[in-house]
């Protein structure tokens, strides 16, 4: 892919078997084999992550779906909230909390290197080192309570200074859980996308 300018990601409709195939290449949760991926995909899948229904498809097996880039970033998105340590019923709780804004955050998160929102920040210690932040992060503003309930506004868009923010500030009384550079996740995984093999159909998925 020469650029985010040059493909577009809606462009994508990719199989069951293709989607894990993007995953395991991103080497997103390392730990895991194919066939575990799977299991807990499908699991993900019957929790409504992604909410095939919600776009017109009806099925069972992973053979009849067709994953677009929002059913692909819903894919990818709930397995790096996995590989941070979110509980599963957590990451579905937060997944499922407002369909339409994560798909906003995808697709801003996709284009934000043309629109200038992720631009880089630099910052500079007192004795001159330097550390660069760019892209655009997507935080869920969680909070889970000691019963285990999680909370949630629902996901937002932040710039590098915020993000910063959010990971460096104060862990005394607060965690930053859920926050993903979303981003680099979009790009990557619509790159992969793109050049995704076919895989054989063998038992159904």
């Amino acid at each position: 892919m020469a650029g985010t300018q040059d493909f577009n990601p809606y462009d994508i409709a990719i199989s069951h078997g293709q989607v894990l195939w993007v995953i395991d290449t991103m080497n997103i949760v390392t730990w895991l084999s194919r066939a575990s991926l799977d299991s807990v995909l499908k699991k993900f899948r019957l929790k409504k992550v992604p909410d095939f229904a919600r776009i017109g498809q009806s099925g069972r097996a992973g053979s009849d779906f067709l994953y677009g880039f929002n059913e692909l970033m819903d894919c990818v998105l709930a397995m790096k909230l996995v590989s941070d340590g979110l509980a599963f019923r957590h990451v579905v709780s937060i997944m499922t909390h407002d369909h339409e804004a994560l798909r906003q955050c995808y697709r801003r998160a996709f284009f934000e290197a043309q629109s200038g929102e992720g631009a880089l920040l630099e910052v500079i210690a007192a004795d001159g080192r330097k550390v660069s932040i760019s892209g655009l992060y997507i935080d869920f503003m969680v909070n889970i309570t000691k019963s285990g309930m999680l909370l949630t506004t629902g996901p937002m868009l932040i710039g590098p200074w915020r993000a910063l923010e959010r990971y460096m500030g104060s862990y005394m009384n607060f965690h930053p859980t859920g926050v993903v550079r979303l981003s680099q996740l979009a790009t990557e995984a619509a790159r992969l996308a793109l050049k995704a093999p076919t895989v054989k159909r063998g038992r159904k998925s």
